[in-house]
Parts: structure tokens; sequence; C-alpha cells
């Protein structure tokens, strides 16, 4: 059963059932109250308000009608102040009648034959009246004798005095009536239930829609919801930032996915390429194809180098994997990345000069305070340099240092005379494993992880790196100035 159903029909049950409840209890002391009912003691019981009422009802039930006696009767009554009204009850002819109001006549015009008893009088209460009735037989004729005084008192309860068939009817009409009501209650808590409910589970099937999009893979689509309730545009609301969150999750997902698969090859293929040499050689000597001396000695140093290379690879590596879970001890100091240039440039320019390069420094005057720590910094600064000589395709690698200082920032610009990197590329020379070359048969050796490292630190540090072309590859590193 949907949700839906399973919503209305509780509804429908609960409000039946507490109505059924109702019209049972209701029911049962209707028939209670019909089992105890006396159709001729009931005004007595209840309308006892007339001092002389019991006395003029023994009166007229004691008395025998003629014409004789008719005055006697008349003045008896008239005693005890009552006035009276003598009529055939089958023609309606009036044989006497005192001053009767006509409220007073409106209500003895009302009684009907069957209220009229032969045997004995009966008592009624009409308002601030009170009445007396009696039927008698007479030659043949039936001659009603109503009697009534003014009492000036109204009763708190008001009741006209009903027979007990009658009393029956109404009890079983007033049972139908609450079924009907039953009825008219539950279909128009039906229809309000579903009108409600389909306010309700229109967005909630929207974002079950939405869920099996997401569960069979297909486009995310955000859910629009324009029904004005508080509630619902807040669980639409976080059902699409759920949406955004699992789209990025899985784009970045699938984007470690093809770095992870790159990496791999990368991996492959560069320790794939060394150790095919260090086997070559290692074999070339032991198959004697390196007889002489010098051409073992050759040989040997092809297969030390090759290692050398792989253990610069793999170093790499483990370095990059402490640096990305935490595990690599930083220890940052606050230092004047002027000076830390200049020293580090110092320090290696005959090196760098041997293979070919070229620095130009213009790091001013001001002194430029950073935050981080200092063998990080020179991992990054040397793996650019180095970068920026190995893939130059001049004769001479022009190298440009410039530091660029503002009141919140620190800019450390390198630059190179190379080649540069395609437009469509620069936003990859970050990533693990980028290569100039993709298909890595270049003979200029390197991991392709060395400016990704750099990303790494300077991001840790709070600072960014980006690149672009401007005549060769300039690499702009920032961090924020310590003052």
């Amino acid at each position: 059963m949907s949700l839906q159903r399973r919503i209305v029909t509780s509804y429908v049950i609960i409000i039946v059932l507490a109505l059924l409840t109702l019209l049972g209890i209701g029911g049962a002391f209707m028939v209670a109250y019909y089992a105890k009912y006396d159709e001729y003691a009931t005004d007595v019981r209840y309308f006892q308000i007339e001092k002389n009422g019991h006395k003029v009802k023994q009166l007229v039930t004691n008395s025998q009608y003629s014409k004789a006696n008719q005055a006697q009767i008349i003045r008896d009554l008239h005693a005890y102040h009552y006035r009276v009204r003598i009529f055939n009850q089958k023609t309606g002819k009036v044989i006497y009648t005192d001053k009767f109001a006509e409220d007073e006549l409106y209500f003895v015009n009302s009684i009907r034959t069957d209220d009229f008893s032969t045997k004995k009088a009966k008592r009624y209460q009409w308002s601030n009246s009170a009445f007396v009735s009696r039927l008698y037989n007479y030659q043949g004729q039936k001659i009603g004798l109503v009697a009534t005084k003014l009492t000036h008192y109204r009763p708190k309860k008001y009741n006209i005095h009903i027979s007990k068939l009658d009393l029956r009817n109404r009890i079983i009409f007033t049972l139908w009536a609450g079924v009907l009501i039953i009825v008219i209650v539950a279909l128009t808590v039906l229809f309000f239930s579903k009108r409600t409910l389909r306010r309700i589970m229109a967005p909630l099937d929207k974002l079950v829609a939405a869920s099996r999009r997401i569960e069979e893979g297909q486009e995310f689509k955000p859910v629009v919801y324009t029904g004005g309730d508080y509630e619902m545009e807040v669980l639409i609301k976080s059902f699409n930032d759920m949406q955004t969150s699992i789209k990025e999750y899985m784009d970045k997902t699938a984007a470690y996915e093809r770095a992870r698969t790159k990496m791999i090859s990368g991996i492959s293929h560069d320790l794939n390429t060394p150790l095919t040499s260090i086997k070559g050689c290692l074999k070339g000597i032991i198959d004697g194809v390196a007889r002489t001396p010098e051409r073992q000695k050759k040989y040997i140093e092809i297969a030390y180098n090759k290692a050398a290379e792989m253990e610069g690879l793999l170093q790499q590596l483990f370095y990059l994997s402490k640096l990305e879970t935490g595990n690599m001890p930083a220890n940052p100091v606050v230092l004047d990345l002027r000076t830390f240039v200049s020293d580090l440039v110092a320090k290696n320019r005959l090196a760098w000069e041997e293979e070919g390069a070229q620095l130009s420094l213009r790091l001013g005057t001001e002194t430029s305070q950073v935050k981080i720590d200092a063998e990080q910094l020179r991992r990054v600064l040397v793996n650019i340099i180095e970068n920026a000589i190995k893939y130059n395709d001049k004769n001479t690698a022009l190298v440009t240092i410039d530091l660029i200082t503002s009141a919140d920032e620190v800019k450390l610009c390198l630059g190179d005379n190379g080649p540069g990197v395609p437009e469509d590329k620069l936003g990859e020379v970050f990533n693990e494993f980028y290569r100039g070359d993709e298909s890595r048969n270049t003979k200029k050796k390197g991991s392709g992880l060395g400016l990704y490292i750099a990303r790494t630190i300077i991001n840790q540090a709070g600072g960014t790196i980006s690149a672009r072309n401007e005549q060769g590859l300039k690499i702009t590193l920032t961090l924020p100035r310590i003052n």
C-alpha cells in the first residue's frame, strides 16, 4: 500500500471510529431512556410546578361528565383558579370555554387524539401555563376537557409530552441522522485529506524520481518546488545540496581514478625503462658481450645511473605520500624570502651555469617575510629552476626570478625562455605525472611529480601557485606576508 493511500485510510478510519463511538454511546443512552420511558408519568415527573396541579388532576380523573354536573365541574376548577374549555373532540364544537390566550389555544389544538385518556387526566406544561386534560365518553360521544392556569413560573426544562411510539421513531431518526453525518464527515475527510496529500506527495514524487535518476547514473537535475511550504522548501534545498555534493564527489572520484590510472601507467613506464637498461647491461656482462674491463665498467656505470634514477623516482613518490597523508614533519618558520632566494641561488649558481643556465634576480631591497618550512620551500624552488633548465630548447636557458611585495602578500615569479606549455595544458602542469610529452618517450628524464609536490607544499603553507606562458613558462608563487 502506498504512503498516500495508507494516510488517507488512517484518517478516514480514525474519524469514522470516533464518530461511531459517539453514535454508539448516544444510541445506548437513547435506548436506555426509551426502555424506562413512561408516557403517562413524564409530565408529572418533570413539571410539578403548580401547587394544586395534583389535586386538579385527581379532581378531573374522579369526575363523571354529564350536562347535569358540567356546571359543578366548572365551579370546582374555577375554585382552583383554572380556566376551562369543553368541546366535542370529534366535531371540534365548543360546549363551554373561558378566555384562553392564543398560545394556550395553540397548545390545546396541538394535543392529538392519542394523547387524551378516558381513564385518567393528564398534566402538561406549556410555557408559563399548566394544563390538565381528559376525554369523557358521554352518550356515544367523546367530550374533551382542558383546564389551564397561568403559573408565573418558567421551568428550567422544557418538555412536550410525546408517546412512546413517537419517541421510538425519533430515536431511530436520530440514529439514522447520525449515520448520515458520519458518512458526510468521512467523505469530507477523504476529499480534503486527498487534496492535502496530493500537495505533500507532489514534491515527494519529484524527490523519488530524482533519487532514481541518481541511482541509474543519469544526469543530475535540481528539483524545482514552488509550493510555498517552508518545510518542503528546506527539504528540497537539502536534497539539491546533496545532489550537488554527490556530483562533486563523483567528479572528484572520477578525476582521482583517471589520475590513479595515469599515475600507475607513469610509474610502470618510468620504472620499466631503467629496469630494462639495467637488465640489458647485466646480461651483456653475463653473456660476455662486455669482454674488456673498459666496456664492463661502462655497462656497470649505466646500470648504476639507471638504478639511481629509479631511486630518485621512488624517493619522490615516498616524499609525496608522506606529504599528502600528513606524515611529513613540517617546521614552518618566519623567513625573509628575499634573503632565502638570494642564498639559494648563490649556493647552486655554479652547478646550474655548468648545465647551460643563466640566472637573473630582481629581488628588490624590501624585506619580504613569509612563514613556511625552509626545506620544503628549497625543494619547490630547486625543482622549478631545474625544470626550466631541463626542458629548455635554447642553447642558454635564461631563468629570471622576480620578487614582488605588497601589503598582504609576497609574489615570487620564476620565468624561463623555453618553449612554454600549450595553452590547453596549462591547467594540468600541476597534476601528478604531468609531462609535456604525454607519450613519455622524451629523452629528458623526469618523474612528472615535481610541480605537483610544489603545489601541495605551497597550498599547505596557505599560498597559491599558478602558471602562464610569457616568452616561455612563468610560474608564480603567492604567499601571505608576515608583518
